[in-house]
Parts: structure tokens; sequence; C-alpha cells
């Protein structure tokens, strides 16, 4: 009896140490597959097939280098897929992250060279548009213009209407009766009044000046005074000429 009681326990300690080795041979495989797989995604530049591997492997058997490659890959997972969002600035803190990371592994410091090259492009990305161009700008302001740019600004003006001349609200002969008015020239029969010229602004400029019977055909004038008229306005003014 004791010894068929033996018998049964050895057996079943053989059973034992038989499934644990079983079960360690599978772990094993799946261990060496998952890792492999990684491996050859991240040949390919697959990052995130590369970390889904990486985490089976290391589910199967937490070591190091597992935990190394599935934590790399990652991170440059999420930045490369920030990056391809044209978020710049997230995808340049998942490939900082990565890039400090202290990796033993030939694969893991191979990441880690990816990562800080990545970094790079992805922080000359996210400057804005547009800076930098003042002196590209200003180049292409003085740059000598070419015949065809002289031919098409030549055509422009050749081809643009002439714009119609602006009618005054007030004529010369207007004005001058305005003026008469203005100094009461009907009580001063001796005085005369002359257009002179028209002044920047297009306002009327006119001298009156006292005649006399002596005085014609000597030149000589006793100018009364110069006045302004506003063509638009029609406000009659004294002007100071010399």
């Amino acid at each position: 009896m004791d010894k068929m009681r033996s018998d049964t326990v050895k057996k079943s300690f053989v059973i034992i140490v038989w499934m644990t080795l079983l079960a360690s041979g599978c772990v094993t495989r799946n261990f060496d597959s998952n890792m492999e797989l990684g491996r050859s995604q991240l040949h390919e530049e697959n990052y995130l097939e590369a970390h889904e591997a990486f985490e089976l492997a290391y589910k199967e058997a937490k070591t190091t280098k597992a935990k190394e490659l599935k934590d790399l890959s990652g991170f440059l997972a999420n930045g490369m897929k920030n990056y391809e969002e044209q978020d710049f600035k997230a995808a340049q803190a998942e490939f900082k992250a990565a890039a400090a990371y202290k990796a033993k592994s030939s694969e893991g410091k191979h990441l880690v060279t990816k990562a800080m090259e990545m970094a790079s492009v992805s922080q000359s990305a996210s400057i804005e548009p547009g800076e930098g161009k003042g002196g590209s700008d200003n180049a292409e302001e003085f740059a000598e213009p070419n015949s065809e740019a002289l031919e098409r600004k030549k055509s422009s003006t050749l081809e643009k209407p002439a714009e119609p001349v602006k009618e005054k609200a007030l004529s010369e002969h207007q004005a001058e009766k305005l003026v008469r008015d203005y100094v009461d020239m009907e009580k001063f029969p001796h005085l005369q009044i002359e257009y002179a010229r028209e002044d920047k602004k297009g306002n009327y400029i006119f001298q009156v000046f006292e005649s006399d019977q002596e005085s014609k055909g000597s030149g000589h004038r006793a100018v009364w005074g110069w006045y302004g008229v506003n063509a638009e306005t029609k406000e009659v003014y004294e002007v100071m000429e010399t």
C-alpha cells in the first residue's frame, strides 16, 4: 500500500515538472517570437507595431531589454503620430523623452539616436511660417525689374483711361464778381480788378489796384489789395502778397 502511494506521488511530481517545463518552453517561444517581430518592425520603422510586439514580449517575460524597447518604441510611435497630425510641440515632447532615455542595448541606442534626429526636425517644423522672410522680401522689393514686368507696367499705363477733368463749382468770372462785391468796388470807380493766378489748392487769386489817368501807360499801379476766392466754398479772403 505504501509502495503504491509512493509511486503515485512520484508520478504526480514528474507530471508537474513536465508541465512546468512545457509552460516554460511556451513562454520562451512566445517571448522570443515577439521580440523578433518587434526588431523586424523597428527595421521597417513601424514603431507602433514594434511597440505592440515588445509589449507582448514584456508580458511574457519582464526583462530589462523588453521594457527598454517597449518604452522607446512607444515614444517614437506617439511622436510620429503627432508629427503626421502637425502637432509639432507634442511630437517634440515625445521625441525628447526618448532622446533622454538611458538605453543599454544596441537597438535601444539606435532608437535614442533616431529620437534626437526627429526632435530636431519637429523643432524646425514648429517655427511659425513667415519668420525670417524679411530679407527675401526686401531683395524682391529692390530687385531690378525684368523686361516683361516693365512691358506690363507700360501697357497698363497706356491702357489706363484718362481721368475726367473735374469741373469747378465756381468759374473765374463768378469769382471775380464775388471779389467786386467783397471790396464794394461800385463805390470806388477808380479801382480795377485783374485775375492773377490760381494757387496750389485751385483757388482764384485777384489783384485790385487803383488806376487814374496819370498812371495809364506808365505801368505803375497802386495796389489796393490781393484777394483769393475758394473755388469750392466761394469764400473770399485777403491774400498777403509782396
